[in-house]
């Protein structure tokens, strides 16, 4: 793959790239980790010209592709359904309504969705006979990869 880099990439983009070496038909990578995002192999010709900035005419007539990364987690307000944890977790964070998908999706927010959901039980329900298992009063202390072994 012949490829110039003219910017930094993150983790959507450098997966993308990563395996588009060994499988030259790759056109699509997304990220569902500690975050959420994707990138995307797209023509040129879907961008006005100045999207790409100053650039020598010789770098359009040989352009076909562009690796585009999305930023998907900045999208979603509105599209998937909250809850009142949603909401919470929302207002808590240091930038509201920042990486809206992100709080829905990323395992970085989804344990901590869980770990409200279990206080909130433990609290008015009696979970766990209203005892608190260790640590789990502390925010972010319910990681996610507790919960794929919890549900394997």
């Amino acid at each position: 793959m012949n490829v110039q880099l003219d910017s930094i990439i993150n983790d959507g983009s450098a997966t993308l790239l990563s395996r588009a070496y060994v499988d030259p038909a790759t056109r699509l990578a997304l990220i569902l980790g500690t975050g959420f995002n994707a990138a995307a192999v797209l023509p040129v010709s879907v961008f006005h010209k100045q999207k790409f900035g100053v650039r020598p005419q010789s770098w359009h007539d040989q352009a076909k592709h562009v690796l585009v990364n999305t930023e998907m987690s900045m999208f979603g307000k509105g599209i998937l359904p909250v809850t009142r944890w949603d909401d919470h977790l929302n207002l808590v964070h240091l930038r509201p309504d920042f990486q809206p998908f992100e709080h829905q999706l990323g395992g970085r927010y989804l344990g901590e969705l869980v770990r409200l959901i279990l206080v909130e039980a433990i609290e008015q329900y009696d979970l766990f006979g209203g005892k608190y298992p260790a640590g789990i009063t502390e925010p972010y202390s319910l990681e996610c990869g507790v919960l794929a072994v919890v549900d394997a």
